[in-house]
């Protein structure tokens, strides 16, 4: 049996490469994937943008604009109310949901109906 330092180390090394394996696109799609229920929803979404990401294929540019989307959409795991911000026009726009941003739409604040509204 290894000794636990050396399990530890090689976990550590594979979760690593496998982090490493995902692009930002993918990173973005499955941080939005994470706010839907555990189970089949959340996996078939995952698959989804897995899939749609292979299609699209990498470029630089695409990249860029996912990182950078990834610096403004919160972390379901590590921010509170990360999935409720999904539902509002900042939120999409933070998450890149919606480009450019809706008429009406305020990606800094406001309401997310142009009448100041609700549906």
């Amino acid at each position: 049996m290894r000794p636990p330092r050396i399990a530890l180390s090689a976990t550590l090394v594979a979760a690593l490469a496998l982090a490493a394996c995902t692009n930002p696109c993918e990173e973005l799609g499955d941080r939005i994937c994470n706010c839907q229920p555990e189970g089949t929803f959340r996996t078939s979404c995952k698959t989804d943008v897995k899939n749609r990401v292979k299609a699209a294929g990498t470029t630089d540019a695409r990249e860029d604009a996912c990182s950078a989307l990834l610096g403004t959409c919160p972390d379901p795991g590590e921010v509170a109310g990360a999935c409720d911000l999904l539902n509002t026009c900042q939120g999409k726009v933070s998450c890149g949901l919606a480009l450019p941003p809706p008429e009406g739409c305020n990606p800094d604040g406001g309401t997310p109906f142009p009448d100041g509204g609700t549906p």
